[in-house]
């Protein structure tokens, strides 16, 4: 078929209309979208960087805790073990008999224990903690103190003597280039 062109005098040759089926318009419309969501979907170096530098934040923040953790952890078990330690002295004080400073022995000594003298009595080089893993021991110095704060007490007409030791135990140690300490006391009383 030929068909004149109105402004020339040319020849036009006709082809006829393309039609597009729609599963095929659609594939190509979506096919451009894919190739420019593709495009758009990367991630560009800075946002990467700041993902990068976010996570080593929170990584950081993360070991510096755990580290304080465990720096906490130390610090209650050596207190722990000092706690161990002023109770056994306490105990001792407690339980050590005889303890009848009215009475004497037969060699004419008073009968007061070692731990219950009067006065104060130091011990150095007391293990406090002993680390399992590595053997490292916390070792500290043990002060007791006692001191006499015997009384008197009247029934009736009578007046009878309360004898009694006062003593404080005190546990002091160096740990991580900081100095700990802990205290008890007790009051003994005498055993007749």
């Amino acid at each position: 078929m030929k068909t004149t062109c109105s402004r020339g005098s040319g020849l036009l040759r006709r082809r006829p209309a393309r039609v597009w089926s729609t599963a095929g318009n659609l594939a190509a419309v979506y096919g451009d979208i894919r190739r420019k969501a593709r495009a758009t979907a990367a991630f560009t170096l800075v946002e990467a960087m700041v993902a990068i530098s976010v996570l080593a934040i929170g990584v950081a923040s993360a070991v510096g805790a755990l580290t304080k953790f465990n720096s906490i952890a130390s610090i209650s078990r050596n207190a722990t073990g000092a706690y161990a330690a002023v109770m056994n002295q306490i105990d001792l004080i407690q339980s050590d008999a005889p303890f009848n400073p009215g009475k004497t022995n037969p060699d004419g000594t008073a009968q007061i224990p070692p731990e219950l003298q009067l006065g104060t009595q130091t011990q150095n080089n007391v293990p406090v903690y002993q680390d399992p893993n590595t053997g490292v021991v916390v070792s500290g110095t043990m002060t007791t103190t006692v001191s006499d704060i015997s009384s008197t007490y009247t029934q009736g007409s009578q007046t009878y003597p309360v004898t009694m030791y006062q003593a404080v135990v005190t546990v002091t140690y160096t740990y991580l280039s900081r100095n700990y300490s802990f205290s008890m006391s007790t009051i003994r009383a005498s055993d007749i």
